[in-house]
């Protein structure tokens, strides 16, 4: 590894506090290439909270300060932004009938040392009923938007992406998708039901932590296969491993995992949580594996935050393009995840199809 993303790693440890100091100080045109990297990965908010931890020779440069300063006061004034909206629209959604539940996003933010740092992004609610119900009712102010079997936007609030899920996350095997959509509905009970925690814009629904640890590892895993994975997404893994509760969690999470086929991307998850943040070993869900590690870090420091810097996520606009550019970008996953990699296609052109056949967008 270069020195750049060592000394990268190194910022990453001190921001959750597993390290006081970088191991040498760096120039400023390094300095300039952490700055990057903690914009490309979406992390400048809690990484700026690192740099005030350093010791004084080895803190950035006055230019590169300043620019870093005015990101995450920026960040903090978007995270507020982003609680009032998943406030307005759980509250909005509960008013017409619907139980629901913020996912990700601003419910990941409180589990921070400073919620604020933490770079928001769309609001992502999951909403009780069937998908039937859900579809009709979104229809209802939105007949042309684009209809997904787990997800489809619903852009109800000028200046907020809301997206409206049918069921939290889902998986292109089949057989593994239909044992995850078991989990959540045993669980969605749990998870309606699960009390408001308090904000300074209001109360705010969130998933318990039971079900959120399988939640976002699967999330992870999916976007993974869609665009690609930021190290925002580890540090929030990160941080939810963290809560005193979680622990009580870990076997029944890690026996998921295996009812799922997903040990390998887990056990590599692991060794990425450890290299990055320092994760301890009683927070693990499985033991690290160091190849299986080392090969998704790579991908995530390559892909960074969804992809958007990728180049080889540069797809094609037109449909049948944009289905091979994917279908072969995941062919480099297929001796670690066969299965999502061989059923990824059909799922896609199952999908397409139901689409089709139900006359949705």
């Amino acid at each position: 590894m270069n020195r750049g993303l060592t000394l990268f790693l190194a910022l990453t440890k001190i921001s959750v506090g597993n390290a006081e100091s970088l191991p040498y100080p760096p120039t400023e045109q390094e300095w300039k290439f952490l700055f990057s990297m903690a914009n490309k990965h979406t992390i400048a908010g809690p990484l700026f909270a690192a740099i005030e931890k350093l010791p004084a020779e080895q803190r950035p440069p006055r230019i590169v300060f300043v620019d870093w300063l005015a990101t995450t006061e920026k960040i903090k004034h978007d995270s507020r932004e982003a609680t009032h909206n998943a406030v307005w629209v759980s509250k909005k959604f509960l008013q017409v009938g619907f139980r629901n539940v913020i996912l990700k996003g601003q419910g990941n933010a409180l589990h921070y040392p400073d919620p604020l740092l933490r770079h928001s992004g769309d609001v992502d609610v999951w909403l009780e009923g069937s998908r039937e119900k859900i579809i009709r009712y979104v229809r209802q102010f939105f007949p042309h938007i684009r209809i997904q079997w787990v997800e489809m936007d619903f852009p109800i609030k000028k200046g907020c992406s809301i997206e409206v899920h049918t069921i939290p996350s889902f998986m292109s095997n089949p057989f593994d998708n239909r044992r995850l959509k078991h989990y959540f509905m045993e669980h969605a009970e749990e998870m309606f039901s699960n009390p408001a925690v308090a904000t300074e814009e209001g109360e705010l629904k969130v998933p318990t932590t039971r079900v959120n640890m399988l939640f976002q590892l699967t999330h992870i895993y999916r976007h993974l296969f869609n665009e690609g994975i930021g190290l925002r997404h580890i540090m929030d893994y990160y941080y939810l491993l963290q809560l005193d509760e979680a622990t009580q969690y870990i076997p029944e999470t890690a026996l998921m995992v295996k009812k799922l086929h997903m040990e390998r991307f887990c056990q590599a998850l692991m060794y990425v949580l450890q290299e990055a943040f320092g994760l301890q070993e009683d927070r693990m869900i499985c033991q690290p594996d160091a190849q299986e590690g080392e090969f998704l870090l790579s991908e995530i420091l390559q892909a960074g935050n969804f992809g958007h810097t990728d180049e080889r996520n540069h797809l094609r606009q037109d449909m049948w393009g944009n289905f091979w550019q994917k279908t072969f970008r995941n062919w480099r996953f297929i001796s670690h995840y066969h299965r999502e990699v061989l059923w990824n296609p059909w799922y896609r052109l199952a999908q397409f199809a139901w689409r089709k056949y139900k006359g949705y967008n």
